[in-house]
This record gives C-alpha cells, structure tokens and sequence, in this order.
C-alpha cells in the first residue's frame, strides 16, 4: 500500500508531545489496594463473595486494531477499515493529547513476569470519567505483579473507553512501547495489549514470544517405572482450550508420585536453550469451568474467589 497513508513523524512527534503530559495533575497514581474500593463501587457481589462486572464490549477488536511505524511492523494485507483508522490516526493522536490533559486518569503500574532478565513494567492509564472504568485498572492489576528492581522494559498503554465507538480503534506504536485504546471498555484489551508488546520486545532480547501455554509434567516412564519430568507447551488461540489443558491433571496417579503443575495459560517467551519466561500471573478463563473435567482450575478459583471477599 501507498507510503502516504503512514506519517512516522507524526508518530515521532506524538510520543515526544505525550510524555510531559503522563504526569500531570489529572493523572493519580494507584496502588491495586486503592483501586480496590471504587472498583467494587459498580460491581456485583457473586454467591461466593467476589465481585463481577459487566462490560459494553465484550471481546477485542482485532479488526481495528493498527500498527503505526515503520515497515519492518506493518501489516502486509490491510483491510479497507485498517486503512481509513490509519489514514486518520493523526487526528486521532492530537485528540488523545487533548484528552490527556483534560481528562481524569488512573495511572497503575505493574509487572510482567519475574526473573533476571525479562520483566516489562507495565504503566496503565485508564480514563475515569466514567467511573465504571476503575474496575479495568483494578481487574487488569491481577493479572500481573508487583513491581521490582529486576530489569524492564517500561510499556505504556491508555486506555480511553469514552471515546465514540464510531471512531473505537486500537494504535500500537511498537517502536515506543505504546498502545492506545479508544472507544472500547473491554479490560481485555489492557491485558493483551500488553502483552503483544511483550512478544514484540521479547525478540530485541534473543527469545521469541509464543501464544501458548506451558505446564510442567512429572509421570512414571512406563519402561523403566522411574518419575521423568517434561516441560509442555500447549499452542492455541484464544478460548480453544490452553488454559484447560495448563491446568489438567492429565489422569496422572499423585500416590505413585505423578504430578502436573500449572506455569502459564497464555504468553510466554522461549529461551535459545528451549526454557521459557512466563508473563502474567494467574490464568484467565473465557469459557464455564466444570468442577468433574477442570478439578484443578475449579478449586483454584473457588479458593480465590473466598480469599477476596470482604471482611
């Protein structure tokens, strides 16, 4: 496609234009603890004593999502939709600096991941005008850790759901580490924006991101009888099964010493020497959970679900 429906300048110029306005005094910093209260404020309290919310959106917008950069990142066959939402993205970027400065935002800062050498700070800035929106910052927050003093990237995402669906989009900005999303209150959006950002950064760090899930197995060798363990890696779009299957016993015998343990439903980053970086820190699951074929994630998120109730 044409070279002119990209702008890399304006690109260059919107990241520099935005920093000056991600600390200013419409923003406020939140701890997950602080996000708690208003989020449960326009939530519904279940029989096990969680809180669950309910979104206008209910899953991502792929088809308008769009990579704004230079070639080696831009999509190859673009759909007459992504090109418009291209052609428009620098009109769109000076609203959002509008936006930034004129809006009240929540910033929550977060991890991905744990080890030495890979763990993306995440900072989310999710809008409140609409105070439903806390509820993205506060569930979001669960799905990564504490921040550390182990090495980054920093990524940024914000979030804006109150702009008109008429104009709803996604802008990655992959050479800045920088997602915007516009027009949708779907917290799937923070959690696999990002995400995507992870995998795309993982590659600048010698280890390739993979959409899978990865659980260890430890089972008897049928020849020798002796415990072999073996590492898994479970591929698969989303709401296919990998998220199951990361957690399934497998039929294992637990009296003989067989075990399954869980490491990661979603993303995770391969090492050259075949180990893998995990990203999030719990599972997230789309699909209903029967406590006979899913015994372990059942349980696990029965337990959860009583740990958050309120005292």
């Amino acid at each position: 496609m044409a070279e002119s429906v990209y702008s890399p300048e304006v690109y260059a110029r919107f990241f520099r234009d935005l920093q000056r306005r991600l600390n200013g005094p419409n923003i406020k910093e939140m701890t997950l603890d602080e996000l708690r209260e208003p989020a449960i404020q326009t939530g519904t309290r279940t029989k096990y004593g969680s809180y669950g919310w309910r979104s206008a959106i209910s899953s991502r917008i792929a088809e308008k999502t769009v990579y704004l950069g230079d070639e080696k990142i831009r999509e190859f066959h673009l759909s007459d939709g992504k090109k418009n939402i291209i052609r428009k993205a620098p009109a769109e970027l000076d609203k959002v600096l509008h936006l930034m400065e004129t809006m009240p935002f929540v910033k929550h800062r977060r991890q991905m991941g744990s080890n030495n050498e890979y763990n993306p700070k995440c900072n989310l800035y999710i809008s409140v005008a609409d105070r439903k929106n806390y509820r993205l910052a506060y569930m979001w927050g669960h799905t990564m850790g504490p921040i550390t003093k182990q090495p980054g990237p920093e990524f940024t995402l914000i979030h804006i759901p109150e702009e008109h669906q008429i104009r709803q989009q996604a802008l990655v900005l992959p050479e800045y580490n920088l997602s915007l999303v516009l027009g949708s209150d779907y917290m799937g959006e923070d959690k696999k924006g990002f995400l995507r950002n992870g995998m795309h950064t993982a590659s600048a760090h010698d280890m390739l991101g993979l959409h899978a899930g990865t659980k260890v197995v430890i089972a008897r060798d049928p020849k020798t009888n002796k415990l072999k363990k073996y590492g898994v890696f479970l591929f698969g779009l989303s709401a296919t099964g990998k998220s199951t299957w990361s957690c399934h016993q497998l039929g294992l015998n637990w009296s003989k010493g067989e075990r399954t343990f869980v490491c990661q439903d979603d993303i995770c980053f391969l090492k050259n020497d075949g180990s893998a970086y995990g990203s999030e820190m719990n599972y997230f699951v789309k699909t209903d959970v029967d406590s006979r074929m899913q015994e372990a994630m059942y349980n696990s998120w029965f337990i959860r679900a009583h740990s958050m109730k309120m005292s």
